[in-house]
């Protein structure tokens, strides 16, 4: 288990830019629904971590997705923004 908090932002609730980006990556690329205060923000770290070559080649990596899909609404207005 890795606990990194280079990932949070601003603070709770407060999407950074990182976080959108994993969020629309997720919806795009597998249909996979992450919220902007809690999956978002892990997706992206693990997004950071891969970018940065912190896991080898063929490696096995588990994201554990928390749910939390119903909170995208609340961030409507962010999201879109990001597009």
């Amino acid at each position: 288990v890795r606990v990194d908090d280079g990932y949070v932002g601003e603070g709770y609730g407060i999407p950074a830019e990182s976080t959108l980006e994993a969020i629309d990556m997720a919806a795009r690329m597998e249909g996979l629904l992450l919220d902007p205060v809690y999956s978002g923000k892990g997706f992206a770290g693990m997004i950071g971590l891969t970018r940065a070559g912190f896991f080898n080649a063929g490696q096995n990596v588990l994201f554990l997705h928390t749910g939390g899909a119903a909170a995208l609404f609340a961030y409507e207005a962010a999201l879109v923004a990001a597009r």
